[in-house]
């Protein structure tokens, strides 16, 4: 099953635990796997996330279950790269093809998750673990993690502040001039989606990205004229950099989402466009995680799954606790290396 799976509680199933209440209406799935799709996350009552095997549900609510979480795997220990440690954050380095946290139909195979289970394996009890910011689920590099409660509100106020420095390095078609400036405002659309926003719009949100060309254009990328540009976010804006690019008129490539395969990448950004009509988005779904806050975040889909060619290579902010400043670098993969690197 592809499409997630709707209804509603009735009377003679008021006070039915949750995964057999699944079971029941869903009798392929057996009572074992109807309880791990409700401890993967793919399981909502309304619009709130339910994990919990064990509770019962109430007549007229609605159930929402995605039973296709049951094919995604819990990622392997070694997928957590440890950059830094401290004891109330970590900063990892994350593979490309790994979403941060968890996504509208599982929260089974993030990085989350598995960092989570790493923290279980060393013996911590209950281990927290918190998202201060995400990356494209195509994407690499560097992600931030509180693993202590009190550090969240200063890793917090350091993003909406905007004293975390991030840069990435990115691969866009075609032949950008050496500096590039953004600030074109954005508009979230549902599904995910991000485009800029016109003239008035009252739900648009600043935002300014910079970028640099540091390296001559290379011919052949993929078989098409490529630039390796080094980009820093003055906004934390989600999908910022790769709207800004494409706006831009050099699409990044590898992305599906706001580009296409071609050096233009009209044809994302008027898909785009055509999501703002019509609400056809899952609202049930919407309720999974937080927004992302960082300039790559957000909601990730089957367009995310490609290699894109972004990666978070840089990171500086100050330690919650000590204020003691720290400055991060990730290991570039071999097409976000300058010749001089």
């Amino acid at each position: 099953m592809s499409r997630p799976v709707r209804f509603r509680v009735v009377d003679s199933e008021d006070g039915t635990m949750i995964h057999q209440l699944i079971a029941r209406r869903l009798p392929q799935l057996g009572v074992a796997q109807a309880r791990a799709l409700v401890k993967s996350g793919a399981v909502y009552l309304g619009h709130l996330r339910v994990r919990l095997p064990t509770v019962r549900v109430a007549a007229g609510e609605r159930v929402t279950v995605y039973p296709q979480a049951l094919d995604k795997q819990q990622l392997a220990p070694e997928a957590v790269r440890f950059v830094y440690r401290d004891p109330a954050f970590v900063v990892l380095d994350k593979p490309p093809g790994v979403p941060v946290a968890q996504t509208r139909d599982s929260a089974r195979g993030t990085l989350a998750e598995a960092l989570r289970r790493v923290l279980v394996g060393e013996g911590v009890l209950r281990p927290y673990v918190g998202v201060v910011h995400r990356l494209d689920q195509g994407a690499s590099g560097l992600v931030l993690f509180t693993v202590r409660s009190v550090a969240n509100k200063s890793m917090h106020r350091q993003f909406v502040e905007h004293r975390i420095t991030r840069r990435y390095r990115v691969r866009v078609h075609g032949e950008p001039p050496e500096q590039l400036r953004c600030d074109a405002p954005l508009i979230e659309l549902r599904h995910g989606r991000v485009r800029v926003a016109r003239d008035g719009e009252s739900r648009a949100r600043s935002a300014l990205t910079l970028m640099r060309r540091i390296e001559p254009v290379d011919p052949q990328v993929e078989g098409q004229r490529a630039a390796l540009l080094e980009v820093e976010l003055q906004t934390g804006r989600t999908h910022q950099i790769r709207v800004h690019a494409r706006a831009l008129g050099f699409a990044v490539l590898g992305d599906r989402k706001y580009g296409d395969r071609g050096s233009g990448g009209a044809g994302g950004a008027q898909a785009a466009d055509r999501a703002d009509g019509a609400d056809r988005s899952d609202r049930a779904g919407g309720a999974g995680g937080a927004g992302g806050i960082d300039g790559t975040g957000g909601a990730k889909g089957d367009a995310e799954l490609s290699r894109l060619y972004l990666h978070a290579d840089r990171l500086a902010f100050e330690n919650p606790l000590s204020g003691e400043p720290i400055e991060l670098r990730a290991p570039c993969p071999a097409w976000a290396r300058a010749h001089n690197d």
